[in-house]
């Protein structure tokens, strides 16, 4: 636990630095809109973005899956209820001629 915690601890020295060194203020334009934020800002922001779309897309992904898992085992549930139904007594009627 030790080791998580120190590797949170670097990760996010990293970040601050990033961001001490990278405190330029750029201009951002998309369509009619325009920000005048710091370049980490942008680029932390956009990090972050990407992080939650992508979690967002292997989230729907999974959820996909799961429902197909779902539909398979509830297949294979019906193609063997045939089968261990029970068939009458076992030993009457074996030994007739």
């Amino acid at each position: 636990m030790i080791m998580v915690y120190l590797l949170v601890a670097l990760l996010g020295a990293g970040i601050a630095l990033f961001a001490v060194q990278n405190n330029t203020s750029v201009v951002v334009r998309f369509l009619v809109w325009q920000i005048d934020e710091p370049l980490s800002l942008v680029v932390l922001l956009s990090v972050l973005i990407g992080i939650v779309l992508t979690a967002a897309l292997g989230i729907v992904r999974q959820w996909k899956l799961r429902s197909r898992i779902r539909e398979l085992e509830n297949r294979l549930a019906r193609s063997q209820a045939p089968t261990t139904q029970t068939q009458g007594p076992q030993g009457v009627g074996e030994n007739l001629p």
